[in-house]
């Protein structure tokens, strides 16, 4: 079919595929969040988030913004994340930023953002 592939994945898509990365996340299920991320990273991805769900839990992941490339490809997405310290009780929130990249099989977290690293 001409006209497939990446071009076939749209805004709607963006909004399904961080909805359910980001619910996974939340309830840490790493494996399952990391399919939305590029291959190359995935493994990184389980190890870092693994690590930091130790020290914190994650309370809230919500988009507050989204900005899409003139041509549809990259997408720059700001997260709010509230976390709970496990060793102090502390609540902390913070704004992170990720890229996202519309691929032939859908879009993908390109850049993963943790609480504190911007």
């Amino acid at each position: 079919f001409a006209g497939c592939g990446r071009h076939g994945f749209g805004r709607n898509d963006l909004d399904l595929t961080l909805s359910k990365h980001h619910i996974d996340l939340r309830w840490g299920r790493l494996e399952n969040a990391a399919q939305t991320v590029t291959p190359t990273m995935r493994a990184e991805f389980v190890r870092v988030w693994s690590e930091r769900l130790g020290q914190s839990e994650l309370q809230e992941l919500d988009v507050v913004g989204i900005v899409v490339a003139e041509n549809g490809d990259k997408a720059e997405v700001i997260v709010r994340v509230t976390t709970v310290d496990r060793s102090t009780m502390t609540v902390s929130t913070s704004t992170v930023t990720e890229s996202w990249l519309r691929t032939d099989n859908g879009w993908l977290l390109a850049k993963p953002a943790l609480p504190g690293q911007g």
